[in-house]
């Protein structure tokens, strides 16, 4: 042995306690990769040539390489599963907020406000002129219409914060590829001798991947030169950076004057995903497992908003994905819009039912004039008819000014319906005030009564407005309210829109009752989804780090190993150093 062959073993075994203690420094340190140093034979020198055969004798050792310890498919894998994760927890969280927004079942919910106000339309019919029945009924509208209110507010500010939510998601993932792009630069600067590997650089690098693809579905590769393409799947596959060129994501309004912003590509201004698209060229598909395009938590939170807030007056081909298929499949609807549109067409129903039930004549000192309308709208409405511009002696109500205000009141009713919306409702202030359930229309306007010309057939008559004990329009009501009506179907004489939900054959309660279910069964699918995909991904988690983890006892073994082979080779070094310095200074 000589003394180069001594050196080169101490250099190795120096650069081998080196890898293995940036190891042990690195054990805490979030996605860091286990480094493992790559020797080899330095090459061999001959010495004689015996029998045919040459002797040789080793020169010494030297570095390959120092590698990471990374399985690039299980690093793939992870991803791919980590954005499907991230889509079906954004997915579930948004359900269980829409739960805690509705309350249901135990809490101070909409089904127990609806309970309790058919308990009091029954009481009502028991005594219709009474004073505390009237009001008590009147109590519970506006705590039924409060609560439809309130839930419709919620959902809209539920709306905002997911906006809030998009904004900061895609600020992120812009900064996340500018990130990536600097560590390309420094990589490729590190690895430019062919020898060195920036594996510092690539974890960090690796680090970036794992949480941008939490937000969106991506696909990367390598190139030659160490730099990574990212591309985003599902967008006609737009690069976010490839070749040293960074696509940003900009925002746009979701419609002009909205709130609501949508993720766009900066250098061709097309939408970032087909499901924000208002292009009408291609038939997008349902965000579900069975088209593999249910990945990224962006897409799941553009999912959740939706476009625009909804009331019965929105299409539902705005808030289908695929206008061919129906809102009830799965992954092929805005998750609040479609709330937010149901439960307006729901209070819309039962606003419209207890108006034209209530639409008869007023008790007391309102005998005679039609009752005002229970809800009205809050605002945009039309003005309702006023005695004291109809009337020429207001202390002096006449029976023509009588007619022309009861045929006002009933163009009232008609010209109010076009505005009430879940957002846009109240109890008539005139009812609530003091004195004002008198107004309250119990009394009907006409009443059923024998045919005297016809023995067996009946006929409406102008009912005795004195008759304030009747209680028909009390109990048509409760008529209307416990009998199945057909939900969803706009026409009757057109077909339904492909995207139409199902129509429903139900009275009101069993349908609101249907809808909350309708909301549990998706929190269900969503929440299980999220817990299957959370353990593969803890799996694949669990498989990559086994291989790429640090092992302290590993580490240690072979910083030992490393110390022996330093020690020797030390040793050697100082066999040489005292044979050389007899040789020069003894001989």
């Amino acid at each position: 042995m000589n003394l180069t062959t001594t050196v080169s073993g101490l250099t190795a075994a120096q650069k081998g306690l080196s890898v293995t203690g940036h190891n042990l420094a690195n054990v805490n340190t979030p996605g860091y990769t286990r480094q493992q140093l790559l020797q080899h034979e330095t090459g061999y020198r001959d010495i004689k040539k015996y029998g045919g055969y040459t002797q040789q004798m080793g020169i010494g050792v030297s570095e390959t390489e120092i590698r990471q310890i990374r399985d690039e498919f299980a690093d793939e894998k992870y991803r791919l599963e980590n954005s499907k994760l991230n889509f079906y927890q954004t997915q579930n969280k948004t359900i269980q907020e829409i739960e805690t927004i509705l309350d249901e079942p135990n809490g101070e919910s909409l089904s127990k406000f609806l309970d309790t106000f058919w308990g009091q339309t029954q009481k009502l019919a028991t005594n219709p002129s009474g004073l505390e029945e009237r009001m008590s009924f009147l109590q519970n509208a506006n705590v039924i219409i409060q609560k439809v209110n309130y839930i419709q507010s919620s959902l809209q500010d539920y709306q905002t914060n997911l906006n809030l939510q998009v904004v900061q998601m895609v600020n992120k993932i812009n900064e996340l590829v500018e990130q990536i792009d600097k560590l390309n630069d420094k990589i490729a600067v590190e690895e430019l001798n062919g020898v060195d590997n920036a594996n510092d650089y690539r974890d960090k690098r690796n680090n970036a991947l794992d949480e941008l693809s939490g937000y969106v579905d991506i696909n990367y590769y390598e190139q030659p030169e160490g730099g990574l393409t990212v591309k985003i799947n599902g967008s006609n596959g737009t690069a976010l950076l490839e070749n040293g060129f960074i696509t940003t994501i900009d925002l746009k309004q979701t419609a002009p004057r909205s709130p609501f912003l949508n993720p766009i590509i900066r250098n061709t201004g097309a939408d970032m995903f087909e499901i924000t698209s208002t292009e009408t060229t291609s038939i997008k598909n349902a965000i579900n497992s069975a088209n593999g395009n249910d990945g990224g938590a962006l897409k799941a939170l553009l999912l959740s908003r939706g476009p625009v807030p909804a009331d019965s007056s929105t299409e539902w081909s705005d808030i289908a994905i695929n206008d061919n298929q129906s809102v009830d499949l799965e992954g092929n609807y805005f998750i609040i819009p479609k709330l937010q549109k149901k439960l307006d067409v729901f209070t819309k129903e039962i606003v419209t039912m207890i108006n034209e039930s209530f639409s008869g004549y007023g008790v007391g000192s309102e005998k005679g004039l039609i009752g005002p309308p229970v809800f009205i709208p809050i605002f945009k409405g039309p003005n309702p008819p006023d005695m004291t511009k109809i009337a020429v002696d207001i202390n002096n109500i006449n029976e023509a000014d009588i007619i022309q205000y009861n045929s006002e009141m009933e163009q009232y009713y008609i010209d109010i319906v076009d505005h009430l919306s879940a957002l846009n409702i109240e109890v008539n202030p005139k009812l609530l005030a003091e004195g004002g359930s008198s107004c309250l229309g119990t009394v009907p306007k006409f009443i059923e009564v024998d045919d005297p010309d016809n023995p067996g057939s009946t006929i409406l008559v102008k009912n005795n407005i004195g008759n304030i004990g009747s209680n028909e329009n009390v109990q048509n009501l409760l008529n209307r309210w416990n009998s199945a009506i057909h939900w969803y179907q706009e026409d009757p004489t057109q077909p339904q829109e492909k995207c139409n939900p199902q129509i429903k054959y139900l009275n009101v309660a069993d349908f609101y009752a249907a809808l909350v279910i309708e909301i549990g069964q998706d929190g269900y699918i969503y929440s299980n989804k999220a817990i299957e995909k959370l353990e593969v991904v803890e799996n694949v988690n669990n498989e990559r780090w086994s291989m790429s983890a640090i092992s302290q006892d590993e580490e240690l073994s072979m910083m030992m190993k490393y110390q022996y082979a330093y020690n020797a080779s030390a040793r050697m070094l100082t066999v040489l150093d005292g044979m050389m310095d007899v040789v020069i200074n003894k001989m």
